[in-house]
């Protein structure tokens, strides 16, 4: 037990040696590549401490390697955009000058019940308040507010902003909650020249029973 515990406290000394050496910014702001160097350093640094066979110097020799790569592949991205790009990706515009980018969505493989929460959790609950969503590198979302947007007021909503359609679908469970059908819908639709309702990205009733519309062919 006692080989068990120092194992397990000169591997846990060399992981936080690696994590200081690779430096702060690493872990504020991990990206796919930095990731990947984390798991595998939490892996090789946990099977030497659950297998007394195989040689602590193994763990520590496998350690240094990966800080080693990581180091010198940082290193050269810093000169080369192109590899940093390829290594970290490219920060995605989700919402463009208030509209959802749908080709976007697809790519980044995030649904628009997604981007709406984390909308809100931004404390945006109106899409028309968001003039950019910009998906970073690092997962985080950034919102850069509409011009008309005052983020400093409040005020009373009817109702929070319900979805009617996403991507083509009608919430049936949303339109009962409004107290409202499927023929209203079509009206308001029709009066917004779409006579088809699977032409429709997003419709949204807003906190004071506006209409929102974004069209499917409008990105």
């Amino acid at each position: 037990m006692v080989i068990v515990l120092i194992r397990s406290i000169i591997l846990y000394i060399a992981v936080l040696i690696s994590l200081r050496v690779m430096g702060k910014g690493e872990i504020a702001e991990m990206n796919a590549f930095d990731l990947v160097i984390t798991l595998l350093l939490a892996e090789v640094a946990a099977i030497p401490m659950e297998n007394n066979n195989i040689p602590i110097l193994y763990g520590i020799a496998s350690i240094t390697g990966l800080v080693f790569m990581q180091t010198f592949i940082s290193y050269f991205a810093l000169k080369s955009r192109r590899l940093s790009s390829f290594l970290s990706g490219k920060p995605a515009i989700l919402i463009n000058k208030g509209k959802i980018d749908y080709k976007v969505l697809k790519k980044e493989r995030i649904t628009i019940d997604e981007i709406f929460e984390q909308l809100r959790v931004q404390g945006f609950f109106n899409i028309e308040d968001v003039q950019y969503a910009i998906l970073e590198t690092d997962g985080n979302l950034s919102v850069i507010p509409s011009p008309t947007n005052d983020s400093n007021s409040s005020k009373e909503f009817k109702h929070l902003p319900i979805s009617l359609i996403i991507d083509g679908q009608i919430i049936n469970n949303s339109l009962k909650s409004v107290y409202k059908d499927k023929d209203w819908l079509f009206d308001i639709l029709k009066s917004n020249n779409i006579n088809n309702y699977k032409d429709v990205l997003v419709c949204i009733l807003d906190e004071d029973d506006n209409i929102f519309i974004q069209r499917k062919d409008s990105n």
